[in-house]
Parts: structure tokens; sequence; C-alpha cells
């Protein structure tokens, strides 16, 4: 993947596009919705992977990558999570400021603890947030993500169903684009892009 290249011209682009008083424009591309009325996303407070309390505020100054999922998710959230190692990992590095947060739709079970040891072979930079599902369903709905959990087996045990969709905070905390399945090359584009608008 041409990552680097594709993005710093894409950069370029946008940085003569700007108009005053909002960012400038993301490039459409397959599989990614870019909001055509950004506006920074309320502000919260979960839990941390280390047990203590993070303001989503406290991300702002780098773009972020926001994922809602759950470490016993059984494909979705490992497949999901492995594509985006493989972008913070791209462009030689250049993308490492973007930050990839994992917030918990399973705040029972996903303890501070489990999301460090789940969330530690992937990457020591990435944020995993957790907290009660009451208030976690309200902070999805910021994003327009939804979740809900299924009745329990006789075992106890049991599966959370959850939007899949990445979305893309900008360094000033505004919900730009959300991704769709869309390729890794795409969703390092739009976030190097991010990562090159002044802070």
């Amino acid at each position: 993947m041409r990552i680097s290249a594709r993005a710093a011209l894409l950069a370029l682009f946008a940085s003569t596009c700007a108009w005053a008083g909002g960012p400038a424009p993301l490039p459409a591309l397959p599989r990614v919705y870019v909001n055509p009325d950004p506006a920074p996303v309320a502000d919260f407070t979960l839990t941390d992977q280390d047990g203590k309390a993070r303001r989503f505020s406290s991300l702002q100054g780098q773009p972020a990558l926001v994922f809602f999922g759950f470490t016993h998710c059984p494909n979705v959230c490992p497949t999901q999570l492995g594509r985006l190692k493989l972008l913070h990992e791209s462009g030689n590095g250049a993308l490492k400021p973007v930050r990839i947060v994992l917030v918990s739709v399973d705040g029972a079970r996903d303890t501070p603890a489990r999301l460090r040891s789940f969330l530690g072979p992937l990457s020591a930079d990435f944020v995993g947030l957790t907290g009660d599902p009451k208030a976690t369903s309200g902070i999805a709905a910021r994003f327009a993500a939804v979740f809900f959990k299924e009745p329990a087996a006789k075992d106890g045990s049991y599966n959370v169903m959850h939007s899949t969709q990445v979305f893309a905070v900008d360094k000033a905390g505004r919900l730009r684009a959300s991704f769709n399945d869309a390729s890794i090359e795409d969703m390092a584009t739009i976030a190097g892009l991010l990562l090159a608008e002044p802070g």
C-alpha cells in the first residue's frame, strides 16, 4: 500500500480547499461516510485500561479512531482491531500519533485489567475505555452507534451485538467520518488527512 504518498497528496489538496470557519472537506472514498456538518462529540468519562477515569476530551490534540466492541467478541472485534493495528503501523510509522480507542459495550465483563490484557498484544498505544453499559449506550448514540446484549445461554454466557463502524474524530474532537468495512488504505488516507490538519 502506498499510503504515505497518497495521504500526502490528499493533504496538500485539502490544505488548498479549507474554508474559513471550518475544516477542509474530506475526499469521497468507498465505504467511507463523510460527515457534512462535523461537530464536537459531547464529552464523557469512562475508565481506561489502567483503572483511571479518562475524559474523552483528554484525547484531543491528535485524531482518534473510535470502535465500539468487547473483549469476548468471537470474530468481528479481533478482525477490526487487527485492521486498526495494521493501519497504526502503516506509512513507516507516520500514523502512530493517531489514537486507536476501543469503547467496551460489555462493561459488566470488560474490567480495566481485562481490557489491558486484550489490547496489550495489539499495541501499547491503544486506549481501552469501559464503564456501565447504560452510560455507554448513551455515549454510543453520540456516534450513531448501537449495541444490545443478547439473551444469556444456560451457562450464563452471552453475546453483545454492536455496530461495526470505526469513527474518525479530528484533533478538535469533531466527528468527521465513519468507516463501514472500508479498506485499510482508505482509512489510513482519512487518518493521515486529519493528522495533517492544524491542531
